[in-house]
């Protein structure tokens, strides 16, 4: 009998999960916190800001229905969140019908 990792695993396409995952983070953190984490490692070396700083923010915002902060923030909030969600979206369902293709051929 299949474990429950393994039944997830054969339903949930991985990189969809990852994507969710992190718009679901985005969305459980308080954009209006001070803390602020970045992997962009010319920031650290030498002071240079992320074109990206502000887009976690700007999601989270977007995710509370405040569109002007989220604007504010980053102007590219909205149609990262949404490329994001489509692009999960359309590895799932393709998940999906690749099972369906495969259970009757």
């Amino acid at each position: 009998m299949p474990s429950a990792i393994a039944k997830i695993r054969r339903w949930v396409d991985a990189e969809a999960l990852i994507w969710a995952l992190g718009l679901a983070a985005l969305a459980a953190v308080d954009p209006a916190s001070d803390f602020r984490f970045t992997l962009f490692w010319p920031e650290w070396v030498f002071g240079i800001e992320s074109p990206g700083r502000g887009l976690g923010r700007s999601i989270g915002y977007l995710f509370r229905g405040d569109v002007q902060s989220s604007v504010q923030s980053h102007w590219l909030g909205a149609p990262v969140a949404a490329a994001l969600a489509w692009r999960a979206a359309s590895l799932q369902i393709r998940k999906i019908r690749n099972m369906g293709e495969n259970a009757n051929g």
